[in-house]
């Protein structure tokens, strides 16, 4: 939720790319003043940080369902920690090499002669006008937390397919079962989904000087949609939630309890 206001109230940011560099249409600008360098830290902080939750999430699944007794359970802690730390530890190259802005915005003017002219009139901050000190932490970042999330993801599906084979359950179980880890994919392909078409874009922008400010801007709308795309698809995939919703407009689910009882074998 608080990305979600970071990109539309708080910052609201218009990118400008190929250049890396833009400008603040959020409150944080015209009622409070932040400096736009303050602002670019928190969105992109924001980013990761809702990046490092969601394989927190997919970490936690594993653990309670599979890692409680092993060597993980000592493990976790710093592992979630330096994620969340990481969050914001990657920008400080960027950060380090802000270029002066006069020269840098003589630059960005060169690199992209078509600018429209309502951007230029506007105080665009260049965050670098070298690539390596932002794309290269920035790509390590999102290489790190997909990477981590398919490796929980393949943990999970592969505890579930060995506990199904060691124990016999009924068909009724083995039906939950498919439904918790349909519900585990959709939930990835989301994050996925979310994370991957903006950067996909971006680096598309960037290696091809390729620029359009109606791509920019899509941008920053498909990174805005996060939130209720994974609340849409939690009410959805998820049956506790979509009962609670129901029930909150007025719509009580006659849906029968069941109580499944469920033997979980020593995981890895």
């Amino acid at each position: 939720m608080i990305l979600d206001y970071g990109f539309t109230v708080m910052v609201a940011p218009l990118l400008i790319t190929p250049a890396i560099a833009g400008f603040s249409l959020g409150i944080l600008r015209f009622w409070f003043g932040v400096p736009t360098i303050y602002q670019v830290c928190l969105v992109l902080s924001l980013v990761f940080t809702v990046c490092a939750s969601i394989v927190f999430i997919f970490e936690n699944r594993y653990y309670q369902l599979f890692a409680k007794n092993t060597l993980w359970r000592y493990l976790r802690i710093p592992f979630n920690s330096l994620n969340y730390f990481f969050c914001f530890a990657f920008l400080i190259p960027a950060c380090l090499t802000v270029p002066d802005q006069k020269t840098a915005l003589a630059q960005v003017f060169l690199q992209i002669p078509n600018l429209r002219p309502d951007v230029i009139t506007e105080p665009i901050f260049v965050f670098s006008t070298e690539y390596r000190y932002i794309l290269i932490p920035y790509v390590s970042m999102v290489l790190t937390f997909i990477l981590e999330s398919v490796v929980f993801i393949s943990f999970i599906y592969r505890n579930m397919s060995l506990m199904a084979k060691r124990s016999s359950q009924s068909g009724k179980t083995v039906k939950m079962q498919k439904k918790f880890l349909n519900a585990i994919y959709a939930q990835a392909t989301v994050f996925l989904v979310n994370l991957l078409t903006p950067i996909f874009y971006l680096l598309f922008s960037i290696f091809f000087n390729y620029y359009n400010q109606d791509g920019n801007n899509l941008v920053i709308i498909v990174s805005a949609l996060h939130g209720i795309s994974s609340t849409s698809i939690m009410i959805w995939a998820h049956k506790p939630y979509r009962e609670v919703c129901l029930n909150m407009f007025g719509k009580r689910s006659t849906y029968p309890s069941t109580v499944v009882s469920m033997v979980l074998p020593r995981g890895e």
